[in-house]
């Protein structure tokens, strides 16, 4: 039986003293339910499938249907207890195993969990089904203050439930977070296990498809070569946060990330909203810092970059400017991050989020500056519960610094990449009100180079439907 983690251990115990209190019948009563059907269909085509010059595989696609239920206790002196269980499900068996030959994004669609017969890996085959209890957590409130420890969905800028696929991802650890200061949210945050997108079981903060491959490869993971053992299990992740609205317009936030005996980071930020007429000007900026606390010494002797001091100390800034004017909003946004060695981003967090990431793309490699211009249309007006997002993103990479960690949809190190999105969703009304349809296109389009020939360029559809209860 697998060990369980300190805060799975802390949800048992203390849920023992939330349950003996008076009325418990009338806090499970007075519960709050959110449910929510789901289904998704990815198709992904590849401009060159041949093995010589292109991904070498066939186009990528999926279906899955599911859905979440996810319940929450009122309090009771104080305490409540929450709950989420999830399932993605490949419905007939309509899609083959075949189909994920060439798929990367619609992968996340199904199970990926994988285990060991002796030293080989085996891996769930592509269209499998699976259900999770990803939520499963004891809160405590006082005043504006709340403290919560087990599973749950935590979001910060490092760890996000990245819900764009069936299954969001899902941490076991301890948040904090208190408005008792006026204009002041407070948070602290404790990352134990990690679950993706995909996955059942919460893995170590090493255990993760997007954490660079020599610090993933030297902890005890389910991605590693062997079933033996690398390392003790990955230290879990700290961070804290202060976010402040003492002047009017003006959103300030302070965070800090510390991975133990690997990384830390500090980022900065800033928005500012101002009325000018029926216009809405937005301005914002970011600034993340980061310090190698022994992950360089990992992952540059393995990553070919050009560095000799196997140091990660890099940092990037972003900024952004957007106009709401009635039913339409523009965003322009730029991103740089330093020479000196990627930012790890490992979480789904994503270092320019919000700026100048888009779908599949990795922009806060070594020496990238990024580019987007994004517009978001409410046809509401016209035709009710309509609207559009489109955008335009260009990335100048540079392709001698070869990445930590592989970006979706592209190689190690391919060049530039210049990426097209097309949104139309359409939230419906009356009996079916709660129901939301979207329709997503993407063109990507990725240089090759001499270090990486292989055109990696593609086309991708998503169709989804959700339906919240």
């Amino acid at each position: 039986m697998r060990k369980l983690s300190i805060a799975t251990a802390l949800i048992l115990g203390t849920a023992v003293f939330a349950t003996a209190a008076d009325d418990l019948v009338s806090a499970f009563k007075e519960g709050k339910f959110d449910g929510r059907l789901r289904m998704q269909y990815f198709n992904t085509i590849w401009d060159d499938n041949s093995a010589a010059t292109g991904k070498g595989t066939a186009n990528g696609t999926g279906m899955a249907v599911g859905g979440s239920l996810i319940y929450k206790t009122a309090p009771l002196y104080g305490f409540s207890v929450g709950t989420g269980l999830y399932t993605t499900q490949n419905l007939g068996g309509i899609t083959g195993a075949n189909d994920g030959a060439g798929a990367t994004t619609s992968a996340d669609l199904f199970s990926r969990d994988s285990h060991y017969e002796g030293t080989t890996k085996v891996t769930d085959t592509y269209g499998t089904g699976y259900a999770v209890l990803a939520q499963s957590y004891l809160e405590y409130g006082i005043q504006k203050s709340k403290v919560k420890a087990g599973r749950m969905l935590m979001t910060n800028p490092w760890i996000t439930p990245n819900d764009t696929k069936m299954i969001p991802i899902a941490i076991e650890g301890a948040q904090a977070i208190s408005n008792d200061l006026p204009n002041t949210t407070m948070q602290l945050d404790y990352a134990d296990k990690i679950k993706e997108r995909g996955m059942t079981y919460f893995g170590n903060m090493a255990d993760g498809l997007d954490v660079p491959n020599a610090i993933r490869k030297n902890y005890d993971t389910h991605y590693n070569a062997t079933s033996a053992e690398k390392n003790d299990d990955a230290p879990g992740v700290m961070i804290v946060g202060i976010k402040n609205k003492s002047i009017d317009g003006l959103e300030l936030q302070v965070w800090g990330m510390h991975w133990n005996d690997l990384v830390d980071q500090a980022i900065i930020e800033a928005d500012y909203a101002l009325e000018a007429g029926d216009v809405i000007l937005g301005f914002g900026g970011r600034y993340i810092q980061q310090y190698d606390k022994g992950a360089g010494n990992l992952i540059l002797p393995l990553s070919n970059n050009g560095d000799n001091d196997n140091s990660i100390d890099t940092s990037l800034w972003a900024l952004k400017v957007s106009a709401d004017y009635r039913a339409a909003k523009v965003l322009l946004a730029m991103s740089d991050t330093s020479a000196d060695g990627d930012m790890i981003s490992p979480w789904r967090g994503f270092s320019t989020g919000d700026y100048t990431r888009s779908k599949t793309v990795t922009d806060w490699n070594a020496n990238t500056r990024s580019y987007k211009a994004l517009l978001n249309y409410d046809f509401g007006a016209m035709v009710s519960g309509i609207s559009t997002i489109v955008s335009y993103s260009f990335y100048d990479r540079d392709p001698s610094k070869k990445p930590y960690a592989s970006a979706t949809n592209r190689g190690f190190q391919n060049g530039d990449t210049r990426q097209w999105n097309l949104d139309v969703i359409y939230n419906l009304a009356g009996n079916l009100k709660g129901t939301e349809l979207k329709v997503r296109l993407m063109d990507q389009n990725n240089d090759t180079t001499q270090a990486y020939p292989k055109d990696t360029s593609n086309q991708e559809m998503r169709l989804e439907a959700n339906y919240r209860f």
